[in-house]
């Protein structure tokens, strides 16, 4: 059977025209939620300073400091920063600090970053911005291989990859990370109150069509938190994405539901020191797909 031909009107394209990308101009605002950081806070600040300088723009820095008990806001103002207010949870910071911002810009840095790289993170998710090559970043950051991604493996990409799939180039590899810029007018003005606001973010900017792109960056640090509910909490909201846009049944959304928790068990059997870290992420990788396609051809 002969192939019918699909013309790329690539004819249509001139080899001798100019850049058809246009720089961006104004100012970057770098926010910087931040719940008790007064330990690291302002090393952040004057990371946002650094970038600011470094890109040659106008701008701020913001901080956010949300629901603190210590002296966040102060050493975040006596480095410099502007601080707001904002109730406890990520997603009240990120809407408290993108909305006392002013720049055309807005990047996200979180208040316990320690990036290892040469330039400041913000600049590395700014620079493709302000020159029209993206409308908003995400950081694809290095990954240590100290354990395996069991989020990326074991959840996201699955489920993504077969309710989202378009999306997944845009989000990178580290899709969980709140490193973030993005035109102004591209922030959502409602969120959820906590950590789910990064991947909420993420699904809005894939919604409103905007041309999202990873950055790949360099090695980072900061304090790990225990936060037992997260991952159910982000399978939930992407859970609940593709059911309202179509991309799956909603009589399906209890088989989700038992799916997660199966491969969420298969994901705490992981031992440090033990197990291999790649060899473990690949076989979380083949047991979830193997097991999301059944859930989903019942």
């Amino acid at each position: 059977m002969t192939q019918p031909t699909i013309d790329p009107a690539l004819g249509l394209i001139d080899v001798d025209s100019p850049r058809s990308l246009r720089d961006v101009e104004g100012g970057v605002a770098v926010v910087i939620p931040a719940h008790d950081e007064e330990d690291s806070v302002a090393r952040v600040v004057g990371d946002g300073f650094r970038a600011l300088e470094a890109l040659g723009v106008d701008g701020e820095v913001v901080v956010a400091a949300s629901g603190c008990t210590d002296a966040t806001a102060e050493r975040a103002a006596a480095a410099g920063a502007r601080v707001t207010e904002a109730a406890e949870g990520k997603g009240n910071a990120v809407l408290a600090g993108v909305k006392a911002s002013t720049a055309d810009v807005v990047c996200l840095i979180d208040g316990d970053l320690r990036y290892l790289g040469d330039e400041p993170l913000a600049v590395s998710l700014v620079a493709p911005i302000l020159r029209g090559v993206a409308e908003a970043t995400i950081a694809d950051l290095y990954w240590r291989p100290i354990y395996p991604q069991l989020w990326l493996h074991g959840f996201f990409a699955p489920l993504a990859g077969r309710l989202l799939p378009e999306a997944l180039p845009t989000f990178g590899t580290t899709p969980w990370s709140g490193q973030r810029a993005a035109l102004r007018e591209l922030w959502p003005t409602a969120l959820p109150e906590g950590f789910t606001c990064d991947l909420a973010i993420l699904l809005h900017w894939h919604d409103s069509g905007a041309r999202l792109r990873p950055v790949v960056t360099d090695d980072w640090v900061n304090p790990q938190r225990p936060k037992p509910d997260l991952m159910r909490q982000e399978f939930a909201l992407l859970a609940d994405h593709a059911v309202a846009n179509g991309r799956v049944d909603a009589r399906r959304r209890e088989d989700l539901e038992a799916w997660f928790t199966a491969v969420h068990a298969y994901m705490a059997t992981y031992r440090p020191g033990e197990d291999d870290p790649q060899e473990f992420e690949r076989s979380l990788l083949r047991r979830s797909l193997a097991e999301l396609d059944a859930a989903l051809s019942r």
